[in-house]
């Protein structure tokens, strides 16, 4: 019969039943707990009780299995508790997790396994006498400290008040006590791993053992979880016996499988048998063949000295001195002060087997019943407060996350920042959550980032939020969070240098946040506080006149189809309606030839077309012949009758307004509510000298060199040139073709109020001298990009627009004709001045264009570009080539 009885809890053997309820006998119990990295999760090998080695027998390790040892002639009952402490157990629940796809944050499985572990050890205090803690490393686990602490409060806190009372009618109630447990049990710890380094002889042994349990007892005395009273302890130290082991025998989980070998070859060894190793070590295949393995350790024979006193030891030995005194007087570990009021008891089996299966129940399985209710409540409460005690690794994480979300949010809640935009915001947020990052640890780190955002965006939506709303320039209003009934009542706290429509007076402006801002009241308000404005001879522009006191802006779609001049015509002939050409620029802004005839004008284009054009009518494509012109006068009464057809078809509304500009896309028939052009005379054509070009008292703002404009001479055939006797003296002639000189500028402003002239679609004006006589053809007949980078700055240069077109008119019986086309947009609108029949200028006069400050398409204003090249400038809008024209002045005019 072996020494030790074994069974598994609860399945005790049918033939010990009777032979241990039927003992008498007082039993001590010693409870196995601990650590083990071997797959078979036994850890009583260090005690030297197991016939066989664990891992020749099957057993397949569980989280919760209770091992029984049973030793009769002593009176010893063993319990191996298999826990989540036990590497086996552990990487099964860690595998059922992820199978199960429930493994989440490390820090949550880390705390099912202190949970589970801790169940466990407190159960172990409540049934056993001793308790005997396997570490497999070769120094204590001050994590362990932590848990010990926190088993104490539960069970000072918890199990103190509900298991006296669920106990108490019970027949082992009488025998626990106040205490609901047999006694105060002794701790014991074995340390299975020797440590590298230090001499296995018995002072060195001896010397590490004192030094780590009076390192064990300072720090279990430092956490309160041994007190002067062991009765309110969760375990007791023995202040007179040794209570730390280590075992030294390194070889006590060596293979059974070569030890046994080993023996056997021993064994067979005939111990007179002695040969001559010189003379049969060269017969060998191998060094240490046919000899037992023992003996070819050669560094076993060199320790075996040092090593007897390893042999010898036995933690048995130490257990027996322990258990000896359990047996004669009981465990008493408390002060002088509390000595004698220890509860101790000794149960016989039967009655210490019904206490372990009542506490059992309540310590393991219905924790473990998720269905279970419990009844009394201090019992349901220690259910459910068990694993937020336990968790207090989880606790320090979760306090140190809301010390990082505390001092995150404060640094985002700045007071010197009362409103911000959402750029500026994120920033700030992105900046919070990295210095909450820096203390965030543990489960809740996600869960309070996103905290720590949802609180930083009610922060800024509630006070901080800055409006935003965007200009016509595309800057965002730097105002808080406001209502307003009008656009003009936000501000982006930009301030422009622009000049007035006769360009002699300059004058801060804010940015525009309606179109009617930004190309009328600025400049209504610059003509009040400018001198010349106020003298000088204006073209009105056609705007909407109400009839009726609700009138409202015109309702189309968006999306307006963009047609094609061969599909703008067929759509007139079909439905018989004015052409949108027509209505916006008159036949007169349709592409003509350099000798292409027209009723009283010329417009022209582009040297491209035109020498297409001309290849196409074998008309001769000279430098000479692309500014000549023909005019055919037309009879004066049919040209009257014609515009009075045409203003049948053109009667604009008097109950809807065009809501934005006029441009190739709007319905026929809509006028905007004010004009967004200017075109003013400002003198006459005396006031420009081409010698000194524009000085600052005229036109303000001008960069030195780039304040002329260029002459373009136009050659002119008449084909009844009666009328131009008078004039003959005072214009050049070549036979029949008489010579005209027109100045032009494309003016360009920046917003500091530079103002510049280009002399080509791509250079600036550099100054007066080297302009040509022809020079003007080359901003005449190309198109000018309507954004240009400014010459102002050497690094970022700001964004230049083309604000002005100077014309100065001949000294001629002509009218130049302006027909402008700008073109911008990403579906490229072509705006136009919105003219029935475009203006025709005064000889012998200094004209100014004055061109939209902002466009606006059917989506919403067109914002300008941020950075411009001149390789790209115009790519982002251009004033069509072919705005220039020349008619007869009619002599009655």
């Amino acid at each position: 019969m072996p020494e030790y009885q074994s069974w598994k809890f609860p399945d005790i053997p049918t033939d010990l039943v009777e032979d241990l309820f039927q003992n008498d006998e007082k039993l001590v119990v010693v409870g196995v707990i601990g650590k083990s990295a071997f797959s078979d999760c036994n850890k009583m090998l260090s005690l030297g009780i197991l016939d066989s080695d664990p891992s020749m027998l099957e057993h397949e390790p569980k989280e919760g299995t209770i091992q029984f040892y049973y030793n009769r002639k002593k009176s010893i009952l063993f319990l191996h508790f298999e826990t989540t402490f036990d590497t086996a157990c552990m990487q099964g629940m860690l595998e059922v997790d992820i199978t199960r796809n429930t493994y989440g944050h490390f820090l949550l499985f880390n705390q099912r396994v202190r949970n589970r572990f801790g169940r466990m050890l407190l159960f172990a205090t409540q049934v056993c006498h001793l308790i005997v803690f396997v570490e497999l490393s070769v120094t204590f686990d001050s994590s362990l400290l932590s848990l010990f602490r926190a088993l104490k409060i539960i069970r000072d806190k918890y199990v103190l008040k509900f298991l006296p009372k669920l106990v108490k009618n019970s027949s082992t109630g009488t025998f626990l006590g106040k205490s609901a447990r047999l006694c105060t049990p002794r701790i014991l710890f074995i340390f299975e791993n020797y440590p590298d380094g230090y001499e296995k002889s018995s002072e060195c042994i001896s010397k590490l053992e004192f030094e780590v349990e009076d390192s064990i007892y300072k720090m279990l005395r430092n956490e309160f979880i041994i007190t002067n009273n062991s009765a309110m302890s969760l375990f007791s130290i023995p202040s007179n016996k040794r209570f730390v082991y280590y075992n030294t025998d390194s070889l006590i989980r060596k293979d059974p499988l070569i030890k046994s070998i080993s023996l056997l070859q021993t064994f067979l060894q005939k111990c007179n048998f002695k040969e001559d190793e010189d003379d049969l070590e060269d017969l060998r295949p191998f060094k240490g063949f046919g000899k037992p393995l023992i003996q070819c350790n050669t560094e076993h024979k060199q320790h075996t000295v040092n090593e007897t006193h390893c042999k010898k030891r036995n933690f048995m030995d130490l257990l027996m001195d322990h258990v000896d005194e359990a047996f004669e007087m009981g465990f008493d570990d408390s002060s002088t002060k509390f000595k004698g009021k220890n509860h101790f008891v000794i149960l016989s089996t039967k009655e210490w087997y019904d206490t372990f299966k009542m506490l059992h129940k309540i310590f393991i399985e219905n924790p473990d019943n998720p269905k279970f209710e419990a009844n009394d409540l201090d019992y349901k409460s220690y259910l459910e407060n068990f694993n937020k005690i336990m968790d207090i690794d989880d606790e320090f994480f979760n306090a140190c996350c809301d010390i990082g979300l505390q001092k995150a949010f404060a640094m985002y809640n700045n007071p010197a920042l009362t409103h911000y935009s959402n750029t500026v915001h994120k920033k700030l947020v992105d900046e919070a959550v990295t210095l909450y990052m820096k203390y965030a640890r543990g489960t809740r780190t996600a869960v309070n980032e996103n905290k720590l955002r949802e609180m930083c965006e009610r922060c800024w939506r509630n006070g901080k939020q800055q409006c935003e709303v965007p200009s016509l320039r595309g800057n965002p209003c730097i105002l808080p969070k406001h209502i307003v009934k009008e656009l003009s009542e936000h501000s982006s706290a930009h301030v422009f240098i622009s000049t007035c429509n006769c360009g002699r007076t300059q004058g801060r402006r804010e940015d525009p946040y309606t179109i009617r801002h930004a190309n009328y009241e600025f400049y209504q308000y610059m003509a009040n506080n400018c001198n010349l404005c106020a003298k000088v001879k204006q073209v009105h522009f056609p705007v909407f006149e109400p009839s009726i006191n609700d009138y409202r802006a015109a309702e189309f779609e968006i999306a307006f189809p963009k047609l094609s001049i061969q599909d703008s015509i067929d759509l007139v002939q079909n439905h018989n309606l004015p052409s949108p050409k027509s209505v916006a620029s008159d036949e007169c802004s349709q592409p003509l030839t350099a000798s292409q005839g027209t009723h009283t004008n010329l417009s022209l284009v582009s040297t491209d077309e035109l020498n297409k054009i001309g290849v196409d009518a074998d008309i001769p494509s000279s430098d000479e012949s692309l500014n000549e012109l023909i005019i055919q006068v037309k009879d004066k009464n049919t040209q009257k009758a014609e515009d009075r057809e045409r203003s049948i078809y053109r009667q604009p509304s008097t109950t809807e307004y065009l809501p934005g500009m006029v441009h190739t896309e709007s319905p026929p028939g809509l006028l905007p509510r004010f004009p967004s052009w200017s075109l003013v005379c400002v003198g006459p054509s005396s006031v420009y000298s081409h010698n000194t070009g524009l000085l600052e008292h005229f036109q303000s703002g001008f960069l030195s060199g780039a304040n002329f404009l260029l002459p373009w001479d136009v050659h002119v055939r008449l084909e009844h040139s009666a009328s131009w006797a008078y004039e003959k003296t005072r214009i050049r002639k070549m036979g029949e073709v008489h010579i005209l000189k027109i100045f032009v500028g494309c003016e360009y402003e920046c917003p500091r109020g530079h103002r510049f002239m280009m002399s080509s679609a791509d250079k600036i004006l550099r100054g007066g001298s080297g302009i040509l006589r022809d020079s003007g053809s080359k901003i005449v007949y190309n198109n000018m990009p309507l954004y240009f980078p400014c010459p102002c700055r050497s690094h970022k240069a700001d964004v230049a627009q083309l604000m002005r077109v100077h014309v100065v008119t001949p000294k001629a019986p002509v009218n130049v004709i302006l027909d402008p086309k700008v073109r911008t947009g990403d579906r490229e609108y072509i705006f136009s001045m919105g003219m029935p029949n475009p203006p025709r200028l005064t000889q012998s006069a200094y004209w100014i264009l004055r061109l939209p400050y902002t466009y606006q398409g059917d989506e919403g204003p067109i914002t300008p570009p941020n950075e411009i090249t001149t390789t790209n400038a115009i790519n982002y809008g251009c004033l069509l080539a072919g705005m220039f024209g020349v008619s007869e002045t009619e002599l009655d005019d």
